[in-house]
């Protein structure tokens, strides 16, 4: 019977290999299938040698990855000779190595100025070819600056200035998209900006109604039109000038007669033909009639008909009250009138100035009384501007000073120039400003009432400021800079440097401010991109001990 196999015997001859012996234990099958010790230690020793060398070279690298430009550069990166705080090689670092350049000047702090090593006081600080000179008008310009507003304020116990930030070549700065200006000489206002809106000169405008009551017969003048000192604008038909008149005509009528009276008694009563009773009697009713003369005279000098009672004495009646029908209407008027079927109430509505019809409220035939304005007139040859000014601003104002003007609904159109004429001497309660008053020209009537716009109340107008662009004036925390290139940089063996200027900014104008001290015309700054270097500048004040940073402000 043939000897049977048990399941673990075929599982191990199947596992077996086929170079294994046919009588050969299990165990031994499995030995001879591994695959052999020796190369597999050789791998496992590489790679722990591998990462063994990583951490020796991350430790002594800091754990820093090389530039492509070094990992490529034909030999090893020598990170000994580069100094990290300054990113300049170990030995051109003019922070570290004092000794590279030669020692400049501390002047320390300049009280007038604000500023650290001022250059009004001390011009050798300025990064110029030549030491300038400092002209008085430079200094003047200061003066009045500092003196007029409060100016932002530096710590005076900054010490930035004593710093510098290093480029490695000027190729690295151009790399980093730093660009330069110059600081330049140009004009600048500085003034109080408020809204505003042109008005009527109410010192040039006429608000005409009648002075009596009536209708109106004719309407000479329409709106716009342009109207002379003088001329008729309108003819009412009223009533109490006719009475007027009358009464003018009867009191000449009297007088006439009380005179004849007195003049024929007065030699009788010299010679005592008639008794001295009788000729004061006489007397006191001429002085009554002269004074109803009178009367009558200012009754229709009062209407705005002048007229003199002493020219009608030695007129007869119809002669007096031919002259008096057309009273106050020009003679080129009464040519067009017919005569004999117009009234003598007519009363001229004159325009008391030279100017511009802006109103009218007046019809042929309507009905009029003495307190409804039928024209507006007004000369547009001077408007007002009335500005309202924040109430922190008005202790700046006084009276003349120069005022621009840019009306709204364009950019493009020049400013006009006026002078503060008037202040008002009240705070307006619901807005909480002072109102001001401008005289503004306008010769070529293209100012118009009712236009809103823009004033500016000139505080300062400097000719010769010196300005760079906003963009290359940076505040750090407790004092204003700006980055000047230093003045050997184009030299080619020259260190790549800015140094670090305390400044005063002044105004700001369009895209440039002005600095009233710490910088001179000529010197160049560190304009677009200038943040590059600011960015430094706050790296260095991060670092330990490599500089002194800025002290907190007394």
């Amino acid at each position: 019977m043939p000897q049977q196999t048990t399941t673990r015997q075929r599982l191990s001859a199947a596992s077996a290999p086929a170079d294994a012996p046919p009588n050969a234990p299990p165990h031994a099958a499995r030995v001879a299938s591994r695959p052999g010790w020796l190369p597999n230690a050789v791998s496992t020793g590489l790679v722990v040698a591998a990462l063994g060398g990583i951490a020796y070279w991350g430790h002594r690298a800091d754990w820093t990855v090389p530039k492509f430009s070094a990992l490529v550069g034909g030999g090893p990166v020598d990170a000994e000779a580069w100094c990290k705080e300054h990113n300049v090689a170990e030995s051109e670092c003019i922070e570290c190595d004092a000794s590279l350049l030669p020692p400049e000047n501390d002047y320390g702090w300049c009280k007038e100025h604000g500023i650290a090593q001022c250059s009004l006081h001390h011009p050798d600080v300025a990064q110029l070819k030549d030491i300038p000179s400092v002209s008085p008008e430079l200094s003047d310009r200061a003066t009045r600056a500092l003196a007029l507003l409060p100016r932002p304020e530096n710590n005076s116990r900054c010490k930035l200035h004593r710093k510098r930030i290093q480029f490695a070549s000027a190729e690295a700065a151009d790399k980093a998209g730093v660009d330069i200006d110059v600081a330049q000489e140009r004009p600048v206002v500085e003034a109080i900006a408020a809204s505003g809106e042109v008005i009527y000169d109410e010192t040039r405008m006429a608000h005409l109604a009648s002075r009596a009551a009536g209708t109106a017969w004719s309407v000479a003048s329409q709106l716009g039109d342009q109207v002379g000192k003088g001329d008729v604008l309108a003819l009412i038909d009223a009533a109490e000038v006719g009475r007027a008149k009358g009464e003018l005509v009867q009191a000449v009528a009297q007088w006439r007669l009380k005179k004849t009276n007195v003049d024929r008694m007065k030699p009788l009563a010299a010679d005592q033909t008639v008794s001295g009773r009788q000729f004061r009697e006489a007397q006191a009713a001429l002085d009554e009639a002269t004074v109803r003369l009178l009367s009558a005279q200012h009754a229709l000098v009062n209407l705005g008909l002048p007229v003199r009672a002493a020219e009608l004495a030695d007129l007869d009646i119809d002669e007096i009250s031919e002259r008096l029908q057309f009273l106050g209407i020009p003679a080129e008027i009464v040519a067009a009138l017919d005569v004999d079927a117009t009234t003598s109430n007519l009363l001229p509505l004159k325009s008391p100035l030279d100017g511009v019809v802006v109103e009218r409220n007046l019809a042929p035939g309507e009905v009029i009384d003495t307190k409804t304005p039928l024209f507006s007139v007004a000369d547009l040859r001077r408007m007002w501007l009335m500005l309202a000014v924040r109430q922190e601003d008005a202790k700046y104002l006084a009276l003349g000073q120069t005022v621009l003007f840019r009306p709204s609904g364009g950019t493009d159109e020049k400013e006009i120039t006026g002078s503060l004429s008037w202040i008002s001497t009240s705070v307006d309660e619901p807005t909480r400003t002072v109102n001001v008053r401008v005289d503004l020209p306008n010769s070529s009537g293209l100012l118009r009432a009712n236009t809103f716009g823009a004033g500016r109340i000139v505080l300062r107008e400097e000719p010769r400021a010196v300005v760079v662009p906003s963009e290359a004036v940076h505040w750090d925390g407790c004092c204003h800079v700006v980055f000047v290139r230093d003045k050997h940089y184009l030299e080619p063996d020259a260190p790549k440097f800015f140094h670090i200027r305390q400044v005063r900014p002044g105004v700001k104008q369009d895209d440039g401010t002005e600095l009233i001290a710490g910088l001179l015309p000529g010197e160049v700054v560190a304009a677009k991109n200038s943040v590059v270097l600011e960015a430094q500048l706050l790296k260095s004040n991060l670092g330990a001990g490599c500089c002194e940073a800025c002290a907190p402000k007394k």
